[in-house]
C-alpha cells in the first residue's frame, strides 16, 4: 500500500511539475498591457474618469518593455489632471520627511525603510 501511494505522489509530482513548465513557456506570449496612471502602476482603468485624462501615450519599444517582462502587451502611460494616484504616495513622503526633521540621523547611522 506505501509502495503504491508512492508512486501515485511521484506521478502527480512529476504530471504538476511538466505543468508548470509549460504554463511557463505560455506565459511569455501573453499580451498583457501596463497602466502607469501618473507614474504609479495601476491594475485597471475601472477608477479613472475619463473627464480626468489629460494626456495618454503607448510606448512599445522593447528596451523600455524588458523591465515590465513577461507582460510584453506595451505600455500606457496616463496623467491626470487630479494625480490623485499619487496624492497618497506624496503624502505618504511629507510625514517621512517631517519624520526625519524631527529625529535627524546621527553621523554613521543608516535608516532603512
Amino acid at each position: 500500500m506505501k509502495k503504491l501511494l508512492l508512486v501515485c505522489f511521484a506521478c502527480f509530482f512529476y504530471l504538476f511539475s511538466f505543468a508548470q513548465k509549460e504554463n511557463s513557456k505560455d506565459s511569455v506570449s501573453f499580451n498583457i498591457p501596463v497602466y502607469l496612471v501618473d507614474g504609479v502602476e495601476v491594475l485597471s482603468l475601472d477608477s479613472i474618469s475619463k473627464d480626468d485624462i489629460e494626456s495618454v501615450d503607448i510606448v512599445k519599444d522593447p528596451k523600455i518593455l524588458k523591465y515590465f517582462y513577461p507582460r510584453m502587451g506595451g505600455l500606457m502611460l496616463i496623467k491626470t489632471k487630479s494625480q490623485k494616484q499619487l496624492r497618497s504616495i506624496i503624502q505618504k513622503y511629507k510625514e517621512e520627511l517631517e519624520k526625519n526633521k524631527k529625529h535627524p540621523t546621527k553621523k554613521g547611522e543608516i535608516r532603512i525603510r
